[in-house]
């Protein structure tokens, strides 16, 4: 019996370490069948198995290595002579792949020889460092090898035979541009020990195309985020309540402008009024000054003369109080001589001489009657004579005592009139000169207030930093027109580019009717065809199971006999059980000629072809609809390339504009706020110097009180002072008076006391001498009589004498002083009538003067009034900025602007500001209902509304804007234009949406084939232990977003022409919404791409992998997961079967020319299956050429594998690794 050569398979046949992690030297672990490795945690295990994984995945960061620990190139090559030799064993022989560290990195060499120790390690058993000694050795065993590769990707193209090259071909396991899925799914099976829909998902999927299509949500969020805004602004723009706004807004904006006219008029008006009264107010100021100067004299001179006749009467009061004081004086005396009897006095002492003549005669007569009795009578007359004598001797004393006090005091007297007049005259003297100190002063004081109210009139006039604000208000006149000017130019730039849109979308259409006439052709096909195709494909995917589909299988060439002779129905029922009995070709045993039979019956094979051919058809419909689709983006885009450029320059001339004005309205804001605070600092420092000036004003006006005060008191102390020295003078005059007359008293009573004792002596002399005489005969009675009238005489002469010295008195004050009682009246009456007089004549040459001085009050007081109006009028002028009606528009009261001089108003400045400011008031009213209506209008509408309306206003020239731009929008009937708009956007996101939903969806049936081929395997393979069935199938997604966009598609599919541009989502007459389906599903799609937490779908989304698995006559269904399908044994071994079925599917896809490849599959979970399920699994690999490596801590069926390495740690913590067994020669 002849036995037939194995064919030799490439694979890996050993791994060599050389002091590679903990192992120093190793080179006997092979690896060209099932493998096992032995031992406890922590000895290497998983060190072997990473090293094998790098071998197909060269990927550092995929081996399952723990970011605490050290990277793969750090503990793998901790020297420079760390090695990894891998040996791969072909049909030609086997290489070798050496790995090694270089500038931090694993690098290649691929070496065509088996390995040899030699090459590597020299003779004492050392490893070579560096890789000039390995070539050394290569070159000198004449072995050749590559150069260096350092790069993962070129490794990996080498090895899996990805475009190698023809030198590098050698060195491959298989020839694959699709052999990603092979490392993917080895390094997968031993990192990962969870087995669901997820990762096999994400391998078939990258299977078929590397690079997984997706639909970027973020684009349709983008291009969808304002559809409802869109869809609820126009339906708001066409509710009746929106239009009647509109209507109103526009006309409240006429209104507006017709009072904005009245606004602008009114301010030419005042402008020229001002203009006026700027040209009036000097000459008013020029005239009030020339009468406040002539006032100013006049008051000067009134003052002059006031003060001249002031002096003069203070000269005349003064002698006036001198004469007062002496007629006073001299009345005082008149009364007190008239008091004590003057008159009389005076007359009974003019008869003197006639009581002297007849005391003589009674004396003769007496002595006549005496003579006989001269006896009595002498020695009587003796006596008597002698008290006489003695009386007239202490009288004459008594009155030469009175003279002598008389004179005393007198003298006093006189002395101290003379003091009271002197210290009267001093005191005149003192106070004048005082108050002619004070006077220059006060006038020097007055003319300081007058200077001073002069200067406040002018700074109430000054116009302080004037040079600044009339900088900024240059440049805030200059505004306008660079205003108006960047409007022009953005209304100009508008208008090219709504000409450039308008021929932009002339051109698109006319461009785009014809493909989408050819595009609708299409999709009436295609419309037509799916269906069809859909229900061929549910035929033949169903009849298999009918007799045809038997017959096609079992009995070839049965059209030409059976088919003749049954029906169509017969052929396609599914439960007739046909099965071959005999070789022949009878029917139920007759033998029957069917040459003449003319009947075809379409098989399988035929509605197979139909189906190929329609497949193909809408294959070539997509192709043409996506030609056509191109075609359109490629206008479309020509288009765009052509225009848009253009409307961009003039959208950037748009914004460099508006850039710009909103810089020029900033600036303007911020000149606005200087000119203010100009005009502030301007006031506060008007305010600052008047208030100075006020300050220096009331000083002077207190220091002119205080003179005035001083002048007062002056007058007030000199009164008093006269008060006083005058009282003193009284005072002076009644003690002297009171002295002399105490004095005087006393001095008459001692001489009345001695009067009375020498009368009442005499008495008794005369009485005993009349008893004497009458004792001798005498007539006693005449004698009686006689000395009766004696002693009466002698009282009168006496009396005469006792006054004699105050008649002396009386005619000298009489002399002095009564007699100039009249005199002195007329002289007081005449110094009253001078003071009068001089009082009259300052009065009457002040009453001149006070005519002109209230002329000229009445003259100042209307300059005055004049200037106050001027100035009023020019103030309100100057604070026009303060209202509202100013800003917009300044410009007119540019001084410059000649067109206002020539308006002419007799209105004034405050007339016309108080008539601006009811203009002003109605304007406003009118602008608040616009701001309302407006308001009320924007409010149905969202800030990034479609319209681009806009919502939000703070100056009211934003509102007339709007209404401007508003009546505009409604005259264009713009509102169709975005309805127009709209619609084509819409439309081309439906067909978008199909387009990357059909592009998303086009791998499906790859996918499907390909889970068919595991699927298929399942059928025809021997399951393993309990397993008696294993199938995984597609269903739907379940994310919303997947099902968003396929029912996005369908419906697109069904209403392509309903949805083509031109066609309306809303609607032309009453009703709102005619395309409700579609606003739906672009909602539905809109609120699921919001909530999903990704922004793109991909492939993977797009389906749900399901598996059933029937273990022990146990059907768990289609589930997600394989976890818990039973036991922990039976659920190792499920997932090891599907990932060997896997890996099998993408090796044998993998390489289409070359297939004698082994692979590896490394399961780290092997040893918790049954013997006999070890065995099991390892055949079932095994049949499908791929190895398995497994690892545990045990030792378990040892002779279920080719190779068993035992490890352990050695010294050092070293891993040594032992064969237990193993087909390899020792």
């Amino acid at each position: 019996m002849t036995t037939l050569k194995r064919k030799t398979m490439r694979n890996l046949n050993r791994i060599i370490f050389i002091n590679s992690a903990n192992i120093p030297y190793a080179d006997d672990i092979y690896l060209d069948g099932n493998v096992h490795f032995i031992g406890t945690q922590g000895v290497g295990k998983s060190t072997v198995l990473r090293a094998i994984l790098f071998f197909y995945n060269a990927d550092t960061q995929k081996l399952g290595i723990p970011v605490e620990k050290q990277s793969y190139t750090e503990y793998y090559f901790p020297y420079s002579n760390s090695y990894i030799i891998y040996e791969v064993t072909t049909e030609q022989g086997a290489f070798c792949i050496l790995s090694f560290k270089s500038m931090g990195r694993v690098c290649y060499r691929f070496i065509d020889s088996p390995y040899r120790m030699e090459f590597f390690v020299d003779e004492n058993r050392t490893a070579y460092s560096g890789n000039d000694r390995i070539r050394a050795a290569l070159d000198q065993y004449g072995v050749d090898y590559s150069r260096i590769i350092y790069t993962y990707d070129e490794y990996r193209n080498i090895l899996y035979g990805n475009g190698a090259g023809p030198e590098m071909s050698r060195y491959s396991l298989m020839e694959s541009k699709q052999y990603q899925n092979i490392p993917r799914t080895i390094q997968n099976v031993l990192l990962n020990s969870k087995l669901d829909a997820e990762f096999i998902k994400k391998t078939i999927i990258s299977s078929i195309n590397e690079d997984e299509t997706a639909i970027d949500l973020n684009t349709y969020k983008e291009h969808l985020k304002n559809f409802e805004t869109r869809l609820r602004d126009i339906e708001e723009f066409q509710k009746r309540e929106t239009q009647k706004q509109a209507k109103e807004i526009t006309s409240l904006s006429a209104q507006v402008s017709r009072q904005q006219t009245a606004l602008v008029q009114g301010c030419r008006e005042l402008a020229a009024t001002f203009r006026l009264t700027e040209s009036q107010l000097p000459k008013a100021e020029e005239q009030k000054h020339q009468a406040e100067k002539a006032r100013t004299a006049l008051l000067n001179r009134r003052q002059e003369l006031q003060e001249q006749s002031r002096q003069r009467c203070d000269k005349m009061q003064e002698a006036l109080a001198i004469l007062n004081n002496e007629l006073q004086k001299a009345q005082q005396k008149e009364k007190e001589y008239a008091r004590r009897q003057i008159e009389e006095i005076m007359e009974r002492s003019a008869r003197k001489e006639e009581w002297k003549n007849k005391q003589q005669g009674l004396q003769e007569e007496q002595r006549i009657l005496t003579s006989h009795y001269t006896e009595i009578s002498t020695k009587y007359k003796s006596l008597i004579q002698s008290l006489d004598e003695q009386w007239n001797r202490i009288h004459e004393a008594k009155i030469k005592q009175l003279e002598g006090l008389n004179n005393t005091f007198n003298a006093r007297i006189e002395e101290a009139r003379r003091q009271h007049e002197a210290a009267t005259e001093a005191l005149y003297q003192e106070y004048e000169q005082l108050s002619q100190q004070l006077h220059p002063e006060r006038s020097s004081k007055q003319n300081e207030l007058t200077a001073l109210d002069y200067q406040m009139q002018l700074c109430r006039k000054e116009t302080f930093f004037e040079a600044e604000q009339e900088e900024l208000k240059h440049r805030i006149q200059s505004y306008t027109g660079l205003h108006m000017s960047k409007k022009n130019r953005i209304n100009n730039a508008q208008l090219i580019i709504k000409e450039l849109t308008l021929k932009w979308e002339e051109e698109l259409q006319k461009g785009l009717k014809e493909k989408d006439d050819a595009l609708m052709q299409l999709q009436a096909e295609h419309l037509q065809l799916r269906p069809r195709m859909d229900e061929l494909e549910t035929f033949l995917k169903n009849s298999k199971s009918t007799l045809q589909g038997w017959l096609k299988e079992h009995k070839k060439g049965w059209e030409e006999n059976i088919g003749k002779l049954c029906d169509k129905s017969i052929l396609w029922q599914t439960n007739l059980s046909p099965k071959i009995v005999d070789g022949g070709t009878s029917f139920y045993g007759i033998s029957i000629s069917l040459q003449d039979i003319e009947r075809h019956i379409r098989s399988i094979d035929d509605y197979q072809a139909e189906h190929d051919k329609g497949i193909k058809r809408l294959a070539e419909i997509q192709a043409e609809t996506l030609r056509l689709q191109q075609e359109k983006e490629a206008l479309e885009e020509q288009l765009k390339a052509k225009y848009q450029p253009r409307i961009k320059e003039q959208k950037d001339v748009i914004a460099v504009q508006e850039y710009e004005l909103e810089k020029l309205e900033q600036q303007y804001q911020k000149d606005m706020l200087d000119l203010d605070d100009w005009k502030k600092k301007a006031e506060a420092e008007r305010t600052a110097k008047l208030r100075k000036l006020e300050e220096e004003k009331q000083r002077i006006a207190a220091e002119l009180k205080e003179i005035d005060g001083k002048l007062n008191n002056l007058n007030r102390e000199k009164s008093e002072k006269l008060n006083q020295l005058k009282q003193e003078w009284n005072r002076v005059q009644q003690d002297i008076a009171h002295e002399k007359d105490t004095q005087a008293g006393s001095i008459r009573l001692e001489d009345k006391e001695e009067q009375q004792r020498i009368a009442t002596e005499k008495a008794e002399y005369e009485r005993q001498m009349k008893q004497e005489l009458h004792s001798q005969g005498a007539d006693t009675e005449r004698l009686q009589q006689i000395s009766s009238q004696l002693r009466d005489i002698d009282r009168e002469l006496q009396f005469i004498k006792e006054h004699a010295t105050l008649l002396i008195e009386y005619q000298k004050d009489k002399r002095d002083l009564i007699d100039h009682i009249p005199e002195w009246k007329r002289e007081q009456e005449e110094q009253k009538r001078q003071l009068s007089q001089e009082k009259d004549n300052l009065r009457r040459e002040t009453s001149g003067l006070q005519e002109q001085i209230d002329a000229l009050n009445k003259e100042l007081q209307q300059a005055e009034k004049e200037v106050t109006q001027l100035q009023a009028n020019m103030e309100a002028y100057g604070k026009i900025s303060a209202y509202d009606w100013y800003k917009p528009h300044q410009d007119i009261f540019n001084p410059e602007n000649s067109v206002t001089l020539e308006i002419h108003t007799p209105r004034t400045c405050l007339e016309l500001i108080d008539e601006l400011g009811r203009t002003d008031s109605q304007y406003m009213t009118l602008q608040n209902r616009l701001r309302k209506e407006v308001n009320l209008f924007t409010g149905h509408f969202d800030e990034e509304n479609t319209f681009k309306f806009k919502t939000k206003f703070t100056e009211d020239w934003e509102y007339i804007r709007f209404a401007e731009e508003l009546h505009d929008f409604v005259e264009e009937n713009k509102i169709s234009e975005f309805v127009r708009r709209i619609n084509n956007e819409h439309s081309d996101i439906f067909k978008r949406i199909s387009m990357d939903t059909s592009m998303l969806t086009a791998s499906e049936d790859d996918i499907q084939d390909l889970i068919g081929q595991v699927n298929k395997g399942f059928q025809t393979c021997n399951f393993v232990g309990v397993i008696q069935c294993i199938e995984m199938k597609v269903e739907e997604s379940s994310n919303r977003v997947v099902n968003c966009l396929r029912a996005i598609q369908k419906y697109y599919n069904e209403h392509a022409y309903d949805l083509t541009p031109g066609t309306n989502l809303f609607s032309s007459e009453n009703e709102q919404l005619v395309k409700q389906e579609a606003i739906a599903l672009l909602r539905d799609f809109i609120k699921e791409i919001h909530a999903y937490r990704y922004d793109s779908i991909r492939l993977y989304d797009s389906f749900e992998l399901r598996f059933r698995i029937i273990e022990n006559n146990n059907d768990t269904g289609f589930v997600e997961k394989l976890s818990n399908v039973g036991s922990e044994g039976t659920d190792i071994l499920v997932k090891a079967m599907i990932n060997i079925m896997l890996l099998n599917v993408f090796k044998e896809g993998a390489s289409r020319k070359f297939k004698d490849f082994k692979l590896h599959c490394m399961m780290d979970e092997i040893g918790k299956l049954h013997p006999n399920n070890v065995n099991g699994i390892l055949k079932f690999a095994n049949d499908r050429n791929i190895i398995l490596i497994n690892g545990s801590p045990t030792e378990l069926n040892r002779d279920a594998y080719k190779h068993v390495y035992l490890l352990t740690k050695g010294a050092q913590s070293k891993t040594r690794i032992a064969r237990l067994i193993s087909d390899q020669k020792l």
